[in-house]
Parts: structure tokens; sequence; C-alpha cells
């Protein structure tokens, strides 16, 4: 599930979040996974969403592959950002 305000975006099944900087016009949106890249609040919402899907004990699929191709990315690469963050935060 995802947890929406006016400054942070967070879900559920992972850690990851999002916040809106306020520093900055649009796109102000920073990803916790993917710092590197200021997003809209819609991509960040589909950031978000996608994090959630590649955390989940099943299968990604094709939402995920949807969300992956918007966002210029790839589920493979998102599911291994998302592990080695969870490895630097000590768990398996």
């Amino acid at each position: 599930m995802i947890y929406e305000s006016s400054r942070s975006i967070t879900c559920s099944s992972c850690p990851e979040w999002a916040r809106r900087r306020n520093d900055r016009a649009e796109p102000a949106w920073e990803i916790s996974w993917w710092p590197e890249v200021a997003l809209t609040v819609a991509q960040a919402r589909n950031a978000m969403e996608l994090a959630e899907l590649c955390c989940l004990p099943e299968e990604p699929g094709e939402r995920a592959e949807v969300l992956a191709r918007e966002l210029g990315t790839s589920v493979k690469h998102v599911m291994a950002v998302l592990h080695q963050r969870m490895m630097e935060r000590g768990r398996p």
C-alpha cells in the first residue's frame, strides 16, 4: 500500500521513501533508492509503486515492467539497487 502526503510518499512493503524537496520547483521529488534523479510527483508515485512491487515476495510482473519503462529504468536494475540497499541495512 502506498501512503502519500504533500511532502512524502512511503509504502508498506519496503523501507524506501520519496520526499519533496523545498529548495526547488518541479521536478522536486527525491527517491531514497534513486537519489541522483529529480522526479515529478507523478514519477515519484510510480517509483514508489515500482519499489513496492519489487519488494514483494512474488515476481514483480507486467505492471512493474511498465512503470520501469516509464521511468527509464528496468525492473532488473531496480531489484538490484533495492537488494544492495537491503544488504547495506544488514538485512539478507
